[in-house]
């Protein structure tokens, strides 16, 4: 039985060493498309590859939504050219753990006789605190305080399912066969995924801002349809009264420190890290932030300077006012 991941990422240098050094302890292979890293995740992968990690990078450039493709491809190339049994989907945030199931995920997947379509995997969601081992460069272990596992997953894939019509959902949330979503498959509660989406207060600010002007980035097609909703709120508040979030002390100490949080760390299997720097979060965000201007700009300034259509219609807006007062 051969199991691949595959991942999605941007801009993920604090964490995609110990995330693919970790995941590489389940899977023959990982196949990642980066969306257009600028803060040194690129070269942290580079020295993985080099070390002898089984890895293939992808990049593309998009500035807008555009996860259903892009998982779809991979789910494909996993299976056609590097033979899986099973595909992961993963992002560079979330981390197996399979300690409560006896045997392992693998030896699980290995003794499975009839393959559903798909097995979902419960999310739970880690959150860093004050309280936290600064020093501790490895994710997993400086941040060990979780949620109650919520009521979303993430799939892993059966490759059987390559000669169909099957769509990754956005964030390897689901499939779709012959363009209906499959809701009956197993859900299997004694694994996780440890999930780090919030690992410092920029690297949130960062998250939920990117986040925001990607979907609308993509047009209303996508708007319309609630993806990433749930970071406009976050985004329209850091807009209009920054201040609220950025000299909250709530927000940047004690956001996390719910009483209902659990610590429980995950038996992180990565070992050390060897690439990572030493992270400036603050810097790490303007670095991520002003990466993605950039290429947010060059794509605006290609669509203008290639179809004459798009330039006479930026300009009309150009040309407009609007009295106020």
């Amino acid at each position: 039985m051969k199991m691949v991941a595959i991942s999605r990422i941007l801009d993920e240098a604090d964490i995609i060493e110990a995330f693919v050094r970790h995941t590489a302890t389940f899977v023959g292979h990982h196949i990642i498309l980066d969306n257009g890293s600028t803060d040194g995740t690129i070269e942290i992968l580079r020295s993985l590859a080099a070390e002898g990690i089984s890895l293939t990078v992808y990049q593309n450039l998009s500035v807008s939504f555009s996860e259903q493709a892009f998982m779809t491809f991979m789910f494909k190339e996993a299976v056609r050219e590097y033979g899986a049994d099973w595909v992961a989907c993963l992002d560079g945030d979330e981390f197996i753990d399979d300690r409560h199931l006896s045997g392992g995920l693998n030896e699980y997947l290995n003794a499975i006789q009839d393959k559903p379509p798909c097995i979902r995997l419960p999310w739970v969601h880690y959150h860093y605190a004050r309280t936290d081992d600064a020093n501790e460069s490895v994710v997993p272990r400086r941040i060990v305080r979780r949620t109650k596992p919520v009521a979303d997953f993430k799939v892993i894939v059966n490759a059987d399912l390559i000669n169909r019509d099957i769509v990754i959902d956005n964030g390897g949330h689901g499939i779709f066969i012959d363009g209906k979503r499959i809701h009956e498959t197993p859900i299997l509660d004694s694994v996780r995924l440890a999930h780090y989406s919030e690992r410092s207060p920029f690297q949130t600010v960062v998250k939920f801002t990117r986040g925001w002007i990607k979907a609308k980035a993509a047009g209303y097609e996508v708007t319309s349809q609630n993806i990433s909703w749930h970071y406009k709120g976050p985004f329209e508040a850091l807009r209009d009264k920054p201040a609220d979030l950025l000299r909250s002390e709530w927000f940047m100490n004690y956001k996390n420190e719910s009483p209902d949080l659990v610590v429980d760390p995950i038996d992180y299997r990565g070992g050390d890290l060897r690439y990572t720097p030493n992270i400036d979060t603050a810097m790490l965000a303007v670095r991520s932030l002003a990466g993605y201007m950039e290429a947010l700009g060059e794509r605006h300034g290609a669509l203008v300077d290639t179809f004459p259509d798009v330039r006479e219609f930026v300009e009309q807006g150009n040309r407009k006012h609007t009295k106020l007062i």
